[in-house]
């Protein structure tokens, strides 16, 4: 039995302790928070535990796609986390531990991480990766929701809706498998698409940019058949910093309802005269033309629309 060892790592934070709790246990805020992480999903959820599933894209010289689910308890009362990582990953065998979030008085608060793990390599080996590691997600951590009221403008989200009757969900998700498919270079078309597409995979795709510019950059596709399908790109061009394609998937009595969500970060830059918009205003595409933000959210808005399928008779051509 590969024994047992334990690495850690802390933060300062001027923000109150429940705030950053809530920040880093909000899994599904994780692809923003996190530039690395491309994708999550919550698998299950019991009470105040749940398995949840991440697709990232690994910093640092050691690269790569790395896929794992983690089974995490959240102690609100107490602001603590636990988790345990579920089976393994190169070679590490096994890895959990906690993360706390200590007041320290004065709207402050200390966040540590503590990680046992065990590894078929040299232990130091894997525990100077955990550390460097964990120092970047603290660091994130901390800039992310120090600088919140000041990024939160940044983020542009537009969603768009449509219900297909008379489709199943598997047919609608191979459909727009295709789809993505033609935007790619090299990948599988029509519906050959969805046969070969692995479940998550670096490509080469097509992003298109408000200016009327198309840029062919590294992305990450993952598809979740039948419910969703995700691209992101991996260098985002223009006034993006993060520029990421989102497709949920439901089957309803009505038919599949198809959600289509683009997400982008815009570079401050791209937003240099505007003034600050109001929260309510954050998730408006439909706000009337102006300012810099209000023209990149309609253009995302518009995008959204047309990521949608045309209904039933479209899927089968």
């Amino acid at each position: 039995m590969n024994p047992i060892h334990r690495t850690q790592a802390s933060v300062t934070v001027d923000a109150p302790a429940e705030e950053v709790y809530r920040t880093l246990t909000d899994v599904a805020n994780w692809p923003l928070l996190y530039p690395w992480i491309a994708h999550t999903e919550i698998v299950e959820r019991t009470g105040d535990a749940d398995l949840s599933k991440f697709w990232a894209v690994r910093p640092g010289p050691e690269g790569g796609l790395r896929i794992w689910e983690s089974r995490r308890t959240l102690h609100d009362g107490e602001l603590r986390m636990e988790f345990e990582q579920q089976g393994t990953v190169g070679a590490i065998r096994r890895l959990g531990g906690e993360w706390l979030f200590l007041p320290e008085g004065a709207g402050r608060c200390r966040v540590e991480s503590r990680h046992w793990f065990t590894t078929d390599e040299d232990p130091a080996v894997t525990a100077e990766e955990l550390d460097r590691h964990g120092a970047l997600q603290m660091r994130t951590l901390k800039e992310a929701v120090e600088g919140r009221a000041s990024a939160e403008r940044l983020v542009l989200r537009a969603r768009r809706s449509t219900v297909l009757p008379g489709t199943t969900a598997p047919e609608v998700h191979a459909h727009l498998c295709a789809s993505a498919g033609r935007w790619e270079r090299g990948a599988p078309q029509a519906g050959a698409a969805a046969a070969g597409f692995a479940e998550a995979a670096f490509t080469e795709a097509e992003w298109e940019h408000p200016d009327g510019t198309v840029h062919l950059g590294p992305s990450v596709r993952i598809a979740r058949a039948p419910h969703t399908l995700v691209l992101k790109s991996l260098e985002p061009y223009g006034q993006f910093a993060l520029h990421r394609c989102v497709w949920r998937l439901e089957e309803t009595p009505e038919g599949v309802l198809v959600t289509a969500e683009q997400l982008a970060v815009a570079h401050p830059e791209a937003l240099d005269g505007d003034t600050p918009d109001t929260p309510d205003t954050q998730d408006a595409p439909d706000a009337p033309a102006g300012s810099r933000r209000e023209r990149l959210l309609a253009w995302l808005d518009a995008r959204a629309a047309a990521a949608l399928p045309q209904g039933a008779g479209h899927l089968a051509g």
